[in-house]
């Protein structure tokens, strides 16, 4: 059974009465595999927040989409047949951020972005691009901040699973060529719902979840996809390389000490290596906001239930705290 390709959450009606003076965007960056329906509790759990919240003025829309090639559909005409990169993913990325529009046909006065994994790569160099040469590609969008989940930031070789792609990939290219024919073989006795039932009841996948998973485990190209994008996220996601101007505080639309950045990382994670993270942190303390967990919330929180709504309360949190800026704007 196939996922819907996208996700979109309008701004509730009863923002208007409460004296709503934006319009704003959250735009959802999926990480690997990218499939938006992994995230549809959270961006439900996170639309429901930002409503009900007493501190937030703003109308917010919410919207996520697929990365490119994790569904059937996106390789049905031969020109497309191949698996994107990450460079294809980041520029599909900010294209399609840059081509949202309100219901009035207008642009967004702001923008928020929010990537997870991957993802949250994706986002980084979507601003970084936009710094530089947004004046001509896209002068009507206002990337104001950025929330990071779990972000896979720098050298993801050196994780612990990265690890063992990045040998994979280096010692025998041709079996990780032919990975995805040896996944499909594997799993060719196996239904959806039976697939379904397994990470449900043997993983802790939240039904959602287990069913979007089996999908695309059995689709016809969306583990290709993702072992493919995997590859070049190992190749691309090493060294730190955006200029420092990038994380000023300051530079934020509002200023006031609001960070630009936003960043959650797990306390354990097996796409992060830790001693890499804490340098990474080290270089950014001060001017983004950062919180290494203490408890034991996954890399993968979208497919368990209490992680998923705990994440989505950080990041509503956040949003308040973002407010501030708007409101300074608007005094």
């Amino acid at each position: 059974m196939s996922s819907p390709p996208v996700i979109f959450l309008p701004a509730a009606a009863d923002n208007k009465p409460r004296g709503a003076r934006h319009h704003a965007l959250i735009f959802f960056v999926c990480g690997n595999p990218g499939l938006i329906a992994f995230y549809h509790d959270f961006l439900t759990h996170l639309s429901n927040l930002i409503r009900t919240s007493n501190t937030i003025q703003t109308a917010y829309d919410i919207y996520g989409r697929n990365l490119r090639g994790f569904t059937d559909a996106d390789h049905d005409h031969p020109d497309i047949s191949k698996p994107w990169d990450l460079e294809a993913q980041i520029e599909s990325v900010y294209h399609v951020a840059s081509q949202r529009r309100r219901d009035t046909g207008e642009p967004y006065d702001f923008v928020v972005m929010i990537g997870h994994s991957v993802g949250a790569y994706i986002t980084v160099e979507v601003f970084a691009r936009h710094m530089a040469q947004g004046t001509h590609r896209a002068p009507h969008l206002t990337l104001r901040h950025g929330v990071l989940l779990f972000p896979t930031l720098t050298h993801i070789a050196e994780s612990p699973s990265g690890r063992h792609m990045a040998r994979l990939d280096g010692k025998l290219p041709w079996l990780a060529d032919q990975a995805h024919r040896l996944v499909s073989l594997i799993l060719w006795p196996l239904t959806e719902g039976m697939l379904a039932w397994i990470m449900q009841t043997a993983m802790g996948f939240t039904a959602q979840a287990a069913q979007v998973a089996a999908g695309w485990l059995k689709s016809r190209h969306g583990v290709r996809q993702a072992i493919y994008l995997g590859r070049t996220e190992m190749r691309t996601i090493c060294e730190d390389q955006w200029e420092e101007e990038l994380w000023e505080v300051s530079a934020a639309d509002g200023g006031g000490g609001v960070p630009r950045f936003y960043m959650f990382y797990a306390r354990e994670d097996h796409w992060v290596a830790s001693h890499m993270r804490d340098e990474f942190v080290d270089r950014r303390k001060g001017r983004a906001r950062i919180v290494i967990d203490e408890g034991d919330v996954p890399h993968a929180f979208c497919t368990r239930e209490q992680s998923t709504w705990f994440i989505a309360r950080k990041v509503s949190e956040w949003v308040e705290e973002m407010e501030g800026t708007v409101r300074r704007d608007t005094a």
